[in-house]
């Protein structure tokens, strides 16, 4: 069969014919594993498969449609997240007004979750629940007759009298070995633009090593999923495939926990170590504060790494402890500070707007990120998203912590306010985030950590490229301004630079 794989694009898009700064670089840093994994076992069975990466193209509703009716599917699959979902309504109706016998697969997180809304949208023929390569394969088997829908696990389908039914659960499997490389080849690489500071070499490619998160931070939509790993040995050759077949030099893991335990990780990189990988390519990855230790930070340098990354989320404690993050700032401390000193360029992740959070907390905040040697931070407004442990908390006392100020939930969500603590106004919000950005990255010891970095012209073309990012996250402006740069670096500097 010809079956044809769609990212969908983005709203802004649709409503402004391009996209904001922050938009570009986080959206359309790296290809959607999610569909090339499927589509390559959709290749091992004999399909062919297209795929369609709307938003990093950059494409509008109807350019995507004349790009998968050019296809000529047999089947179309359309993967969609709670950000983009109102997007993907809009193109599934756009599909099946063009391709009206042609079955429309809705899968991704959004389904899974939400499954009776998101498939009240009719143009949705089968809703695919969970991960998506054994199933997407039964679907297709079904479609050329070998099979009947009734008997594709973890499925929802639209009866001829409109009701939506239900198929029997799918065991999740366990070993993610027997799982084929992504289908990288199916997508251009030059599509995706990594984000400046965190290019270390190019070309850069993502990989996953692990899927689900054995945690319960009350904001995420994995909280609890459950954890699962690959061998350290497909690992490894999923490296060695990227740095032969596509000439990678730097490889972002991108699971959503890479460092779930110590023995995990120093099982993969005595891998490293026998196949000599740092010789081949650099990577980063994720890490929790409390697995990681000097010895194994430093393994992970020797062994290639540039940079890890740490979800703080908050320089509170009682915060911290709200959010069931299961951490705490001394532990947090202690990480940082031993990956900084092994030379791995620690970058951490933050939310404001916790629902507990005031402006306190949000300024301890920041002055807890200062006062810990971070070279980068990426700092994002807290979003309500259904399914998750806050989510739950607001639906049994949310009038406790404050209110939505905007109940849509689309690819800005994180970087505009949707929900607001008591005591705090939209506009203090956006404010503090800037206010964020600025006093971090606007100080001596930070501006030095990436002067240290600056090796070639092209790393010096590679923050100029940045500069609309970094005006829109320090100044909420698209574009950098004269003012703005003497606000920096001439008699305008802040308070705190100036003091220094």
């Amino acid at each position: 069969m010809r079956v044809t794989l769609v990212n969908p694009p983005l709203d802004t898009v649709l409503a402004h014919g391009h996209v904001s700064p922050v938009t570009a670089y986080l959206f359309f840093n790296s290809a959607p594993l999610g569909l090339l994994y499927i589509a390559a076992m959709l290749e091992r069975h004999g399909h062919t498969v297209s795929c369609i990466d709307a938003a990093a193209e950059r494409l509008d509703v109807a350019g995507t449609v004349r790009r998968i009716d050019g296809t000529q599917p047999d089947v179309i699959g359309i993967g969609s997240t709670t950000v983009v979902f109102e997007t993907t309504k809009l193109l599934g109706a756009a599909c099946k007004g063009a391709m009206p016998s042609t079955p429309i697969v809705l899968g991704g997180y959004h389904v899974t979750l939400l499954p009776d809304e998101a498939m009240a949208e009719r143009s949705f023929d089968i809703g695919a629940l969970g991960e998506g390569e054994h199933t997407m394969l039964e679907i297709c088997e079904a479609y050329s007759g070998r099979r009947s829908l009734d008997d594709v696990q973890s499925i929802c389908f639209r009866r001829p009298d409109g009701t939506l039914h239900y198929t029997a659960a799918r065991a999740r499997f366990k070993n993610l070995d027997e799982l084929p490389f992504p289908a990288r080849h199916l997508l251009p690489a030059d599509i995706y633009k990594p984000i400046p500071i965190d290019e270390h070499a190019s070309p850069k490619f993502s990989m996953i090593t692990s899927r689900g998160c054995p945690h319960a931070c009350a904001f995420c939509q994995k909280s609890k999923s459950g954890y699962r790993s690959h061998s350290p040995e497909y690992i490894a050759d999923e490296v060695e495939h990227l740095v032969r077949d596509f000439g990678a030099r730097d490889i972002a893991f991108v699971d959503s926990l890479f460092c779930a335990s110590k023995k995990r990780v120093m099982g993969i990189m005595d891998e490293f170590r026998r196949r000599k990988i740092a010789e081949k390519v650099s990577w980063t990855c994720s890490s929790r504060v409390e697995v990681v230790d000097k010895e194994l930070l430093q393994q992970m340098k020797d062994n290639g790494c540039w940079r890890t990354r740490f979800g703080i989320e908050s320089g509170s404690d009682r915060v911290l402890d709200f959010i069931s993050k299961g951490i705490t700032k001394d532990k947090i401390r202690a990480a940082i500070t031993a990956a900084h000193e092994v030379g791995l360029r620690p970058k951490a992740f933050f939310i404001i707007g916790h629902m507990p959070d005031t402006a306190a907390t949000i300024r301890e905040t920041i002055e807890f990120a200062k006062t810990i040697p971070l070279h980068d931070v990426t700092v994002q407004i807290n979003t309500l998203l259904p399914k998750t442990p806050q989510m739950e908390m607001w639906e049994r006392e949310g009038s406790k912590w404050g209110r939505l100020v905007n109940e849509s939930t689309d690819e800005k969500s994180f970087w505009e306010p949707t929900f607001v603590p008591w005591g705090l106004e939209p506009e203090d919000i956006i404010d503090f985030h800037r206010q964020f950005y600025r006093e971090f990255y606007f100080r001596p010891i930070t501006i030095a950590r990436h002067l240290e970095t600056i090796q070639s012209w092209r790393d010096v073309y590679k923050y100029a490229s940045a500069s609309n990012l970094f005006s829109f996250l320090f100044y909420n402006a698209e574009k950098p301004s004269l003012s703005m740069l003497k606000g920096v670096f001439g008699s305008g500097q802040s308070d705190e630079m100036a003091a220094k």
